[in-house]
Parts: C-alpha cells; sequence; structure tokens
C-alpha cells in the first residue's frame, strides 16, 4: 500500500502542479478556469490547498503525486480564507469569478443540512493512474468518517469519477444544475460498518 500523510505547506508546489495536471480535461475546471487554464488552474488548485493545508485535513502520497483536500464537518470559512479567495477573485478575473460563484451557488441548492466530510480535491497526477494512490489519501478520512457514523461528500462532473467513486461506497447521487456549467452530480457515501 502506498505510504501517505498530512500535507505541509512546503509541498504547495508538487501539489498545486498535481492538480493542476489532474483536472486538465475535467469538464468542472475548464467551465471555471474558461479559455485560460494554464494561468488560472495553478490560482485556482493553490487557493484550495492554502484554505485548507492549515486544517490538517490535506492528505497525500509520500511523492505528492496525489492529494485529497478535506473539509470537516461543519467547517465555516474564515477570514484568512476569505483574503485568500478574495486575492483569487483579483487574479482570476470578473468573468472567472462569476462562474465560480454560478458553480457554487448550484452546489449550494442541494448541499446536505446534515454533518459530513466534504472532499473538495481528490487529484492523482496523470502520470501515475491505476497505481491506487487515490484510494491511499481518501482512506484516513473514510476511516474517521466510518467511526464516527459520520457521510462523506463531493461534486464530480465525469462519468468515469462517478463510477469511481460508486466503488467507493458514493451511492446516492443528486443532478446539481449550473446554468451555463457542464452536467454535475453531488455524491454521497454513506457510513460504512466496520468489518
Amino acid at each position: 500500500m502506498t505510504s501517505v500523510r498530512l500535507a505541509r505547506t512546503v509541498d504547495r508546489g508538487p501539489v498545486v502542479a498535481t492538480v493542476a495536471a489532474a483536472f486538465a480535461r475535467d469538464p468542472a475546471w475548464s467551465f471555471l478556469c474558461g479559455d485560460d487554464y494554464d494561468r488560472l488552474a495553478p490560482q485556482f488548485a493553490g487557493a484550495l490547498f492554502d484554505t485548507r493545508v492549515g486544517s490538517g485535513h490535506v492528505w497525500v502520497s509520500d511523492d505528492l503525486a496525489s492529494v485529497a483536500m478535506w473539509d470537516p464537518p461543519g467547517k465555516t470559512p474564515s477570514s484568512q480564507s476569505e483574503r485568500l479567495w478574495q486575492a483569487y477573485r483579483a487574479v482570476a478575473g470578473e468573468a472567472a469569478w462569476r462562474r465560480l460563484s454560478e458553480y457554487e451557488g448550484a452546489i449550494d441548492k442541494v448541499r446536505p443540512s446534515t454533518t459530513y466530510w466534504y472532499l473538495g480535491v481528490l487529484a492523482t497526477h496523470p502520470d501515475r493512474h491505476g497505481q491506487g494512490l487515490a484510494s491511499s489519501v481518501i482512506a484516513p478520512i473514510f476511516g474517521r468518517a466510518d467511526s464516527d457514523g459520520l457521510a462523506c461528500c463531493l461534486e464530480t462532473s465525469t462519468a468515469r469519477n462517478r463510477q469511481f467513486y460508486g466503488r467507493r461506497g458514493f451511492s446516492e447521487v443528486t443532478d446539481i444544475h449550473v446554468a451555463s456549467g457542464p452536467p454535475t452530480w453531488w455524491l454521497r457515501r454513506p457510513p460504512q460498518p466496520s468489518s
């Protein structure tokens, strides 16, 4: 099994590179970044990393080829995360910010009111697909969620990802309607019984 650990601030550069490479053909990221993917994807990935790394819920493979970025149950935005997102807005521009706001607004309409772990990012570098890295970096929070009796949730915009997550217990699917964006689904993994 792959060795995993908590991410550190110094891991930012390689993690951002992994995420940007992993989502290069993702419909949601293409929608969010528009025609400026090469410039905006690293900025967006960096903001996602920066808002989560201090929480102790970002897991990486030792070689940083795979990362899982989680929000814990009940997380509320901090003033630091708001500053980070305003910095992203300044770099991305208003058109990209509107797309992100539209996407997040659509997700908010289906987001449950119950307590759950949110998997904000799961990325594996394309050169390392099929080696079990993604399963390894999500395992620590799956174990914690299961022992606490909590669900795990996420959204995805690809059928391939739906299949991947379905094999890992994400059995509940809700359509998300992003007006000008790609078909997207909210997935929920109920807590799994201990074996």
